[in-house]
């Protein structure tokens, strides 16, 4: 059993989908980045004191 899609269109190539996914991406991207560093960030300032101060200590 086959489905046959002789007739069938569509109204878009693989270069737009191409284009508008990227295009998605240009604009979501910085805020999922954002969304990213700071947690990051709170755990690299952590570790960053907990070195220094641990450093002192010794």
């Amino acid at each position: 059993m086959s489905i046959d899609f002789t007739g069938v269109t569509l109204p878009f190539s693989a270069a737009d989908l191409l284009k508008s996914g990227v295009g998605l991406l240009t604009v979501v991207g910085p805020f999922v980045l954002l969304a990213i560093a700071f947690p990051m960030l709170t755990k690299l300032v952590g570790a960053i004191k907990s070195a220094f101060s641990k450093g002192k200590a010794a």
